[in-house]
């Protein structure tokens, strides 16, 4: 019964005794010695070590390290061309899909009367290939047709005929 009631503790609760301990501890000691060992010295057999053989082995796993890696520094030199070679021809190959792309998307901008879209899609094929006969020729209409317009078109086009003209030089 008590407990909390609404009006606080009762007094009986918390000023009753508690329950007597059943047994008294000990006192824990506060210092223990150790037991006095008495040591024997026994001698032991020396375990033979082997200079040369130790010396020889390294030799051999030097000299074999070695053997393996000159035989396959051969096959990696020649594998490594060849992986330039099939990286270098796969780069070629999406340059070429990306200007033709490029190019076809430009006619058909020049079509659809975007000279400006046709404009930009001529500057990123242009990037990709200088030397295209067909590409300057469109990107030199295209920026004689906005040089019309605005004026920043007329300084890029007296640019492009000049690199043009060096391009057809070489």
């Amino acid at each position: 019964m008590g407990g909390y009631m609404g009006f606080g503790m009762q007094k009986w609760i918390y000023s009753r005794n508690l329950r007597r301990q059943l047994y008294m501890r000990d006192r824990i000691p506060s210092f223990t010695s150790l037991p006095k060992y008495s040591r024997t010295f026994t001698i032991k057999p020396k375990i033979k070590e082997r200079p040369k053989l130790k010396g020889i082995l390294i030799i051999l796993i030097v000299f074999s390290v070695v053997l393996i890696g000159g035989v396959n520094y051969k096959n990696f030199i020649s594998y490594s061309n060849r992986q330039t070679v099939l990286v270098n021809d796969f780069s070629k190959l999406k340059d070429k899909k990306a200007f033709n792309f490029l190019l076809n998307s430009g006619k058909s901008r020049i079509y659809r009367n975007d000279i400006i879209g046709a404009y930009s899609e001529f500057k990123l094929a242009y990037n990709i290939d200088l030397v295209n006969k067909e590409l300057n020729q469109l990107f030199i209409e295209i920026l004689y047709i906005l040089c019309d317009q605005d004026d920043k078109y007329c300084n890029e086009l007296d640019t492009h005929i000049d690199d043009y003209e060096w391009i057809m030089l070489d």
